[in-house]
C-alpha cells in the first residue's frame, strides 16, 4: 500500500476516535448537569438551570421564557428581541459546576435611545453585584464582559444590567434602554479566539453600526415563567 494512504487511513482513525472520544464526553457532561440540576437545593423558580454555551434568543421562536420573567424588568416578546425596561434588567441563572470559573457573558442588542441628543445607551453590567462592564451601547452589538472567577461563591449567577437615562421612544409608553436578541455565557478558554475581533472592535468603538429598526407598535405584554 502507497504511502499517502496509509497516512490518510491513520488521519482519519485519529480523527474518528478524536470525535468519538468528544461525542462521548460531552454525552456524560450533559448527563452529570442534568443530574446536578434534578438534584440541587437552589431555588429554580429564581435561578433558571443553565447549561454553559446555550444561547439564550428573545426572539419570537427563542428560549427566553425559560430563563427571564416580566417582573425581572424585561418586555414582552417582539420578533427578534425583548426589550430592558426602566433603570434594571435581570438575568439569574443557576450554573451547574460553574463555581470558580472564568467566565464570559455576551450581549447581541442595540441601544434605544434619544436619536436627537445621543448615540449610544449607557449600561453598567454587574455580576452577583460586582461591577464587571460599562457597556456603551450603540446601533449594534455584540457586547462582551468577563467575569472573573471569584464572583461565583456558588453555582449561581445573577446578571443586572443598569442604565441611567431609559428612552421612551414615540408611540411607546415604557422607558426602555436596550433591545436584547440574544444573550450567552461560555466559559473561558485560555486559548480561545472566538469573535476576537469582533469583541475587541466592541470593547474599544462601542457605539455600534448601522441604525436599528424599533417598532413600538408590535410588543406584546405577555407574563412569562
Amino acid at each position: 500500500m502507497k504511502k499517502w494512504k496509509i497516512f490518510l487511513i491513520v488521519i482519519v482513525a485519529v480523527a474518528l476516535v478524536v470525535g468519538g472520544g468528544f461525542m462521548i464526553y460531552r454525552h456524560q457532561y450533559n448527563n452529570a448537569m442534568m443530574s446536578d440540576i434534578a438534584t440541587t437545593t437552589v431555588d429554580k423558580n429564581k435561578f433558571r438551570p443553565y447549561i454553559l454555551g446555550t444561547p439564550i434568543s428573545f426572539a419570537r421562536d427563542g428560549n427566553s421564557a425559560e430563563y427571564i420573567k416580566t417582573s425581572d424588568g424585561w418586555g414582552g416578546q417582539e420578533p427578534e428581541h425583548r426589550c430592558a425596561l426602566n433603570m434594571e434588567s435581570v438575568l439569574n441563572l443557576y450554573i451547574p459546576n460553574g463555581a470558580g470559573t472564568d467566565l464570559r457573558v455576551t450581549v447581541d442588542a442595540f441601544g434605544v435611545f434619544n436619536p436627537n441628543t445621543a448615540t449610544y445607551q449607557q449600561v453598567t453590567v454587574l455580576a452577583n453585584g460586582i461591577q464587571v462592564a460599562v457597556w456603551r451601547v450603540g446601533y449594534d452589538g455584540p457586547f462582551v464582559a468577563n467575569i472573573p472567577a471569584s464572583v461565583m461563591s456558588d453555582d449561581t449567577l445573577s446578571l443586572q444590567f443598569l442604565a441611567t437615562q431609559p428612552y421612551t421612544p414615540p408611540k411607546d409608553s415604557r422607558k426602555i434602554f436596550m433591545a436584547v436578541r440574544e444573550i450567552t455565557v461560555e466559559r473561558v478558554l485560555g486559548a480561545q479566539t472566538k469573535r476576537k475581533i469582533g469583541i475587541w472592535i466592541k470593547q474599544n468603538l462601542m457605539d455600534g453600526g448601522m441604525p436599528q429598526t424599533y417598532d413600538t407598535d408590535i410588543s406584546t405584554n405577555d407574563e412569562l415563567m
